[in-house]
C-alpha cells in the first residue's frame, strides 16, 4: 500500500513565480540592445555562482552591471538595472493551492536553486506564508537535479521520501525525485497539480483566507535586484572510471553508497547507472594499473597504420575555423567551471558518485579543449575519452587522474589535481592560439575547492613546461646538431650584407646555434625569441654580444608593433601551435617595409641515416601511440598565406654543400637522447629502441655524403592588398 501524502516540495521560478515580460530580452531591447545581450552576461558563470551561494545575490548583480556597462557604455548599465528591477510575478492560482495544502496539515517546503535574495523575493510578493520551510540552493549549497538538494529539503520537512509530492517545470528535476522516491509532477499549471493530488488521495479544502498565514511585509521594503529565470538539465553519456573491481562488486558499491542509484554490470568492464538525476551513464571500466594507451582511451586504436606515420602535416587555421573554435573554447572553459564546482557542493553534501560524474564532466571538457587548442583535430571516435594528437603533458596527465578512484575522497582529490594543471596551461594556449579567455571567474572556483584541496588551488593561466624540451636536451642539443662550416660561412656573409644595421628578432633561437652566426656584426639590434626555459637559459649563458634573449612564444611576441626591420626564423614555425598564426604576429612587428626571412636547409635526396632513427621510433613506441612529427610542409602554407594577403615570397639559394656522417654518429645521438621526442620514453622503452637502432646501423654504409641546400624565402612587410 502507498504511504500517505504529507508533504508537498515545491519548486518557485516557473511555478510559484513566473516571469512572463522576459525582462532580460526585454530590457536589452528597450535600451538599444542585441536580445541577447543581457542574459549572455546575466546567466554566464556567475548565474552558477550565485546559485550556490559563492556569491551573494549583490555581488553577482554588480560584476553583471559592471560588465554590462564596460561593453555597452551608459546603455548597458541602463539594461542592467531595467532587468534588475524586475521581479517577477507571483501566481496566485498556485499560492492559493499551497495555502489550502496547509490548512490540510500537510507540510509545504520550496526547493529552488536561487540566489540570497529569495528571502526578500516571497516577501515582497506576500508569499511568506505558503512554505513552512525554504530550500535554497544558495543556502544549502547544492542545486537541483543533484540528490543533495532533495535531502536537505526532505530533513526539513521531517518526511521520508515516499510521503512528500514534488513538482518542477523541469522534467530532468522531476526525473532526479522520482528516483529519491518522491512523487515526481512534471508541472504545467495549478489546476494539473490539483488533479495530480487528488489521484493520489489528497483533497484540499477550499479557499482560506490568506490573511490566516500571511505574515506583514514592513512597509517601504524595495525589490533587491536581479534574479533567476532557468535550471539547467542533463543528457546521457559514457565515462570512464579506473577502478580495480569487477562491474558486479562494483554495481553493489555504488548502489550501498546511493540507494537512489540503479547499476546494472553490462559485461567484463563495463556498467550502466541510472543517478539519482535521472540521467543514464554508461561506465567503461580500467584496472589501476592500466596501461595508459588503455587508460587514456586506446589512443591508436582508431588507426591501423598509425605505425607507419612518420610526418603529419597540421591543417592551418583559417579566420573561420579560429573564431569558430574560439567560441567553442570559451564554451567548453564554462562547462569546465561549473563541473568543478559542483565536484565542491558534491564533497560538502557528501555524494561521492556525483563527485565521480562531475570529475569526469571535467576531464572529458579539458580533453575536447586541449584537442581543439593543439591540433585542430576532432576525437577519433565519438565520446572518446582522448585523441594521439595531443601533447605527452596533457595524455599523462589524463591518465593519471583516470587511475585514481573518484569515489573515496583521496581518490577524488588525486584525480582532480591532474586536472587543475592542464586547466592552467589550457587557458593559457586559449589565449595565445585563440585570443580568448572566456568569462568564468576563476577565483571564485579556487575558494570553492579549497575545502577539498587544503587550500585553494592556483588556477591562474600559465604556460605548462613542454616535457619535450627538458634541461636534459638543451644540454646535448648543439653537440649533434654540427653547423657545417659551409652553412655557417654561407649565414655569416647573408647576414653581413642583409641584416647589417637592422633591428632583427630571430624566433625560436633555441641555444642560439644559427643566432652565432646572424648576430656575429651587422644588427644595430637583437632579439631572440626562444619559448623554451632551458633552451633560453643555454642561450643567456652565452653572453652573445649585442643579443636580447626573450622568453616567450612566436603566438605573442612582448614586442611593440613596427619595432623591426627582419624576422627571422630557421625552421621553428613548424614546431609552432599554428604557423600562419606566428606568420601573423611577425608582419604585426615588422616596420613597412620590412622583411620576413624563413631559413630551410633541405638534403637533396635520400639520406640512410634516417633508417636508424625510423627503427629507433618503430621498437621505442611499438605498444604506444607515435611521436608526432612536423614535417617540413610548413614552408609551403606560409608562402601561400603571405601570398593570399598579397605579399609575395622571393626564394633565394644561400649555399648548396655536402655533409659528411656516420652511422656511429646517428646513434649516438640517439643514445644521449639528442631528439626531443625521446624525452617522453622511459628507460626500458629507450633501451629497445637503442637496440633496433643498432641492427639497423650495422647495415648502413661506415660513412655518407648527404647533399643539402641552403635557401632563404624572404617576404616584404608591404601594405596589405585587400
Amino acid at each position: 500500500m502507498n504511504e500517505p501524502v504529507r508533504g508537498l516540495l515545491v519548486d518557485i521560478d516557473g511555478v510559484l513565480r513566473l516571469w512572463p515580460r522576459r525582462s532580460a530580452v526585454a530590457a536589452a531591447r528597450a535600451c538599444g540592445l542585441p536580445d541577447n545581450a543581457v542574459r549572455e552576461i546575466a546567466y554566464d558563470g556567475g548565474f552558477d555562482l550565485a546559485h550556490h551561494g559563492v556569491w551573494s545575490h549583490e555581488q553577482w548583480v554588480d560584476q553583471i552591471r559592471t560588465r554590462l556597462a564596460a561593453a555597452f557604455g551608459e546603455a548597458g548599465w541602463r539594461a542592467a538595472c531595467l532587468w534588475a528591477a524586475d521581479r517577477g510575478d507571483a501566481d496566485p492560482a498556485m499560492a492559493g493551492l499551497l495555502r489550502r495544502a496547509r490548512a490540510a496539515g500537510l507540510v509545504t517546503c520550496a526547493l529552488t536553486n536561487n540566489t540570497t535574495a529569495l528571502t526578500a523575493d516571497l516577501a515582497l510578493h506576500g508569499l511568506t506564508d505558503v512554505f513552512e520551510h525554504v530550500a535554497n540552493s544558495a543556502e544549502i549549497r547544492v542545486a537541483k537535479p543533484a540528490p543533495g538538494a532533495y535531502e536537505a529539503a526532505l530533513s526539513m520537512m521531517d518526511l521520508p521520501a515516499g510521503q512528500v509530492v514534488f513538482t518542477d517545470d523541469s522534467q530532468a528535476n522531476v526525473t532526479a525525485a522520482l528516483h529519491l522516491g518522491l512523487h515526481g509532477h512534471r508541472y504545467t499549471g495549478a489546476d494539473a497539480f490539483e488533479a495530480f493530488l487528488t489521484g493520489l488521495g489528497v483533497t484540499l479544502p477550499p479557499a482560506v483566507d490568506a490573511a490566516a498565514f500571511q505574515r506583514r511585509v514592513p512597509t517601504g521594503t524595495a525589490p533587491p535586484a536581479g534574479h533567476a529565470e532557468a535550471d539547467r538539465g542533463t543528457a546521457p553519456s559514457t565515462r570512464c572510471l579506473a577502478t580495480g573491481l569487477p562491474p558486479a562488486v562494483l554495481a553493489a558499491r555504488l548502489t550501498a553508497q546511493d540507494p537512489t542509484t540503479t547499476a546494472v554490470p553490462l559485461g567484463p568492464d563495463a556498467l550502466a547507472t541510472v543517478s539519482a538525476t535521472g540521467r543514464l551513464t554508461t561506465w567503461r571500466l580500467m584496472p589501476h594499473a592500466a596501461d595508459p594507451r588503455a587508460a587514456a582511451g586506446h589512443l591508436d586504436a582508431w588507426a591501423t597504420c598509425a605505425g607507419c606515420v612518420d610526418a603529419e602535416h597540421l591543417p592551418p587555421w583559417l579566420p573561420a575555423a579560429r573564431g569558430a573554435a574560439a567560441a567553442r573554447a570559451a564554451d567548453l572553459l564554462h562547462h569546465t567551471g561549473w563541473a568543478l564546482h559542483q565536484i565542491a557542493a558534491a564533497t560538502h553534501s557528501g555524494d561521492p558518485l556525483a563527485a565521480a560524474t562531475h570529475l569526469d564532466t571535467v576531464r572529458q571538457s579539458l580533453t575536447a579543449l586541449a584537442t581543439v587548442v593543439f591540433r585542430h583535430q576532432q576525437a577519433p571516435w565519438p565520446g572518446a575519452t582522448a585523441s594521439r594528437y595531443l601533447p605527452p603533458t596533457v595524455r599523462e596527465a589524463l591518465t593519471a587522474s583516470l587511475r585514481a578512484d573518484p569515489t573515496t575522497r583521496t581518490g577524488l582529490t588525486a584525480g582532480l589535481l591532474p586536472l587543475l594543471g592542464v586547466l592552467r596551461h589550457l587557458r593559457q594556449a586559449v589565449q595565445l592560439v585563440l585570443n580568448t579567455s572566456g568569462s568564468w571567474p576563476w577565483p571564485h572556483t579556487a575558494a570553492a575547492l579549497a575545502p577539498l584541496l587544503d587550500g585553494p588551488p592556483d588556477l591562474t593561466a600559465q604556460a605548462l613546461g613542454d616535457p619535450l624540451y627538458t634541461p636534459a636536451l638543451a644540454a646535448v642539443y648543439d653537440r649533434h646538431r654540427p653547423l657545417a662550416q659551409p652553412m655557417a660561412a654561407a649565414l655569416r656573409s647573408w647576414a653581413a650584407t642583409d641584416l647589417a644595421g637592422c633591428a632583427v628578432v630571430e624566433l625560436g633561437a633555441g641555444t642560439g646555434r644559427i643566432t652565432r652566426q646572424l648576430a656575429a656584426d651587422g644588427p644595430a639590434a637583437y632579439w631572440a625569441v626562444e619559448p623554451s626555459a632551458a633552451m633560453a637559459a643555454h642561450l643567456e649563458h652565452a653572453r652573445l654580444p649585442g643579443v636580447h634573449v626573450v622568453e616567450a612564444d612566436a603566438l605573442m611576441l612582448p614586442l611593440p608593433g613596427h619595432r623591426a626591420d627582419v624576422v627571422v626564423e630557421h625552421e621553428a614555425l613548424q614546431f609552432t601551435a599554428d604557423p600562419l598564426l606566428a606568420v601573423d604576429e611577425a608582419l604585426r612587428v615588422l616596420r613597412p617595409g620590412g622583411r620576413l626571412v624563413r631559413l630551410l636547409l633541405h638534403p637533396d635526396g635520400p639520406n640512410p641515416l634516417t633508417d636508424i632513427d625510423a627503427a629507433y621510433r618503430r621498437a621505442a613506441f611499438a605498444d604506444a601511440p607515435r611521436p608526432l612529427f612536423h614535417g617540413k610542409g610548413t614552408d609551403q602554407r606560409v608562402t601561400d598565406h603571405l601570398a593570399a594577403r598579397g605579399r609575395p615570397t622571393q626564394d633565394r639559394t644561400l649555399a648548396t654543400f655536402t655533409q659528411h656522417r656516420t652511422a656511429e654518429q646517428a646513434l649516438d645521438a640517439l643514445a644521449d637522447r639528442a631528439w626531443p621526442y625521446q624525452h617522453q620514453l622511459t628507460d626500458p622503452r629507450h633501451e629497445r629502441g637503442m637496440s633496433a637502432a643498432r641492427q639497423t646501423a650495422a647495415h648502413v654504409p661506415k660513412g655518407l655524403a648527404v647533399p643539402y641546400t641552403l635557401r632563404a624565402l624572404i617576404t616584404p612587410a608591404g601594405k596589405e592588398v585587400r
